[in-house]
């Protein structure tokens, strides 16, 4: 009599998921985990969407194509080029080891530059935290008095709203690097600034929302 036989040890991983594991060139085979970043979930489709670092294996075998993105099913705010590990302080945050200085002015100033145009500085008027502006809407946006009276997104964390109104609450290291991304319907939320460039955004859109 044959014996079906399970070994529940083993994660169990869809092979057709878009994931670190199935599909990222950085996931490091051997440890079982990303190369670059700490306490990634590397079965996880939502964290290879909302990743900027994510490096696909189909696009690194073929010659290089701009605007050659997976197929998500999350809408990303993306932008071009390979600026991979070109920011020395991002890197150190994403292994663990950041760069201290030995003062900082954030959050009056930021620490260190967007390195885009169109960033501009913003302090909440409480005065306890501050992050770059980046607003991808062409129409004028309403100033909510509260963040209870914002118009929500797909998260309570996704509000229509010129500046953030709640606080992101990042390490210092890594607090000047923080932008409040506005798409291009007007909603907000916290991205990252990597070299100029917007990386990893908090809430990846789902393509199958409605207003």
């Amino acid at each position: 009599m044959l014996k079906l036989v399970i070994d529940n040890s083993k994660k169990q991983v869809n092979p057709a998921a878009v994931t670190c594991r199935t599909s990222c060139d950085l996931f490091d085979e051997l440890t079982e985990t990303c190369s670059i970043s700490q306490n990634v979930n590397v079965d996880s489709s939502y964290e290879a969407a909302r990743c900027g670092f994510f490096l696909s294996r189909d696009i690194m075998a073929s010659p290089p194509l701009k605007n050659n993105h997976i197929g998500f099913k999350f809408s990303l705010i993306e932008e071009e080029d390979d600026y991979l590990l070109d920011d020395p302080n991002m890197f150190h945050e994403l292994i663990g080891k950041p760069v201290q200085k030995e003062k900082y002015t954030y959050p009056n100033e930021p620490d260190f530059p967007a390195q885009r145009e169109d960033a501009r500085w913003s302090v909440s008027s409480c005065g306890t935290y501050g992050c770059w502006i980046v607003n991808l809407c062409k129409k004028p946006l309403l100033h909510p008095k509260s963040l209870e009276n914002a118009v929500k997104g797909w998260t309570s964390k996704v509000y229509k709203s010129p500046i953030p109104l709640h606080d992101h609450k990042s390490s210092l290291t890594l607090a000047s690097k923080v932008a409040w991304i506005i798409d291009a319907e007007g909603y907000g939320q916290y991205g990252l600034l990597i070299n100029g460039q917007i990386s990893s955004i908090s809430s990846p859109k789902p393509v199958n929302w409605t207003k």
